[in-house]
């Protein structure tokens, strides 16, 4: 018997990369307007973001001993050029011109994160990050200030570098650290989707590019806004406007969800409500979801909806209120209603990140129902 569900699951990851503006991001694009065109009566198409895109060049760290440590730059930080930075490494922070540190990648989720402050204080001539993740790959930090770089040329290298980093800034080795790239004009899509209904509109907003394949971080919440909109194609009494967007360039600051409230401002602001399915929905070895909202009693409404549609209670954390991650963030900065799911992944930015290895099916098909019984009920209400 056919699985629908492992089918898109596995046809997305075949896609490959799908960095913004990449030809896998292109791909991808046109695989999502396919697939939702055949939802009967739903208006699809694709809107073009043009935007200026950052390609890495020769990445590396050199020591006296031992093969160069290739990475990648950080990309809206500076750059060295050729004969790169020379001098000691030491722990981020201190006098030595080469700053290092051990981190995660959700550590810069969002603009005006700790290390952002931290890279724009800092003296060091140059600065080299390990991105810890299960299988330590390199899993880079996303650019929220790619039209802006700052701060010191950052290489950013893979988890399983940073013993070796360790022991060389134990001893105040030299090393030498090269960062190179540049800038061309590119173009990423955001996927759109409407039926037309009275206001104010139901908003179903999920991000779609990621550095890697990245299945289990974007995947679960593609699948759910898929769901979503085909359980509102056969809804009977539908009379609310219905909008979906799958957003580009979430790696790359938002600025798919950033073009497409500057076009159409009242999405984010006057929606009844705004949906958000943001990262890591239905990882394998991570069931732990949250559910945040600004709206009273909404997050414990779906969470009530998550767990009957079987995904497991324990793991579900409902909160009102706080500091809202992702495209959810531009929601709340902006003073619109929003419910945000998401979750965590042991592979978050890494390229192990595939299936079947990272996704639970079940997980992801339980959230995807949830989503789809969500927005059914709040699309009656209008």
């Amino acid at each position: 018997m056919s699985d629908p569900a492992a089918s898109f699951f596995q046809r997305y990851d075949a896609i490959g990369a799908k960095r913004a503006g990449t030809s896998g991001d292109l791909t991808a694009a046109r695989w999502l307007a396919d697939e939702i065109a055949r939802i009967p009566g739903l208006a699809v198409s694709l809107d073009s973001v043009r935007f200026g895109r950052f390609v890495p060049g020769v990445s590396r760290l050199l020591a006296n001993e031992g093969p160069p440590i290739e990475g990648v730059p950080l990309f809206d930080g500076g750059l060295t050029g050729p004969d790169g930075v020379k001098g000691s490494i030491g722990p981020l922070g201190s006098a030595a011109p080469i700053g290092f540190a051990v981190m995660e990648p959700s550590m810069a989720s969002l603009p005006g994160n700790a290390f952002a402050r931290e890279r724009a204080a800092s003296r060091h001539q140059a600065i080299v990050i390990a991105l810890t993740t299960r299988d330590g790959g390199i899993a880079p930090l996303n650019a929220h200030d790619l039209d802006h770089p700052f701060g010191p040329p950052v290489l950013q290298v893979a988890g399983r570098d940073a013993g070796r980093l360790l022991a060389l800034c134990d001893h105040s080795a030299p090393v030498q650290v090269v960062v190179e790239g540049g800038s061309e004009p590119a173009v990423s899509y955001n996927v759109c989707a409407e039926w037309p209904g009275v206001e104010p509109a139901l908003l179903l907003l999920t991000p779609r590019t990621s550095w890697w394949t990245s299945t289990a971080e974007r995947v679960g919440g593609i699948w759910a806004w898929h769901e979503a909109l085909r359980a509102l194609a056969v809804l009977p009494a539908r009379s609310r406007r219905v909008v979906g967007l799958a957003t580009c360039g979430h790696e790359l600051g938002h600025i798919g969800a950033h073009h497409a409230f500057a076009q159409a401002p009242g999405l984010a602001v006057d929606s009844a409500i705004v949906i958000h399915l943001g990262a890591n929905l239905g990882t394998a070895t991570e069931p732990a979801l949250t559910v945040r909202s600004n709206v009273e009693g909404m997050a414990i409404r779906v969470a009530g909806l998550l767990e009957a549609a079987g995904y497991p209670p324990s793991a579900i954390t409902a909160v009102t209120g706080g500091k809202a991650g992702g495209e959810a963030h531009e929601i709340e900065q902006r003073g619109g209603r929003y419910v945000s799911l998401i979750g965590s992944n042991p592979w978050f930015h890494a390229p192990e990140d595939r299936w079947p290895m990272s996704l639970d099916r079940d997980r992801t098909v339980a959230i995807g129902s949830a989503v789809a019984a969500l927005a059914v009920e709040l699309t009656r209400r209008a």
